[in-house]
């Protein structure tokens, strides 16, 4: 039994993984460019399959999450995402620490809706705090820039802080949903 629950994780798993891969190369859906502001629902589906698969399975989704980051980086030119400091180590983080809260909550006497909306928050604010960290460290704007870095790094500051509010509200509504309609038809194959 235990080797049949395996299995059906490791399926959902790549099933998360291969919709990872279809939103991130099919336009408006994995990111939603609207001018110059692009908000990314991707980070839904790694948060919702690290709640319902455990943070180990959370981070392998972060991992794919972020290599379709980079190939999209280098198709559109889009330098600092280039570097893996920046689009795969969060994204990694961003699963694993989203699976951790939701079963830490789980554990305690935290009601599952609120325990889902809490990972959600957290595994979002995840994204967003070390994706902007890592674009300050790693993202190379002095070199291409030079003293208009700082400028520069205050606008991408603002549109990522837009969009990581505009993220932050999809994830708090939609991972708590689409867990609770989904989990009462799989959790005894889970």
């Amino acid at each position: 039994m235990k080797k049949k629950k395996q299995l059906v994780r490791l399926v959902l798993c790549a099933l998360f993984a291969a919709l990872i891969v279809v939103m991130t190369f099919t336009p408006y859906l994995g990111y939603i460019t609207v001018g110059i502001i692009e908000i990314t629902t991707l980070h839904m589906v790694v948060i919702f399959g690290a709640c319902l698969l455990g943070a180990k399975y959370g981070a392998i989704l972060g991992g794919v999450w972020g290599l379709t980051c980079i190939a999209r980086a280098f198709q559109f030119g889009i330098i600092p995402f280039q570097n893996p400091m920046v689009s795969l180590v969060p994204r990694i983080i961003v699963g694993f620490v989203a699976g951790l809260i939701f079963f830490g909550l789980s554990k305690t006497k935290c009601k599952k809706p609120i325990a889902l909306s809490l990972s959600a928050l957290l595994g979002t604010l995840t994204n967003t705090v070390l994706v902007l960290s890592s674009l300050q460290l790693f993202g190379g704007f002095q070199v291409l820039f030079g003293d208009a870095a700082k400028t520069l790094d205050v606008i991408i500051a603002t549109l990522i802080s837009t969009n990581g509010l505009i993220e932050l509200i999809g994830a708090v509504l939609l991972v708590p949903a689409l867990y609770m309609a989904t989990h009462k038809y799989i959790k005894d194959k889970i």
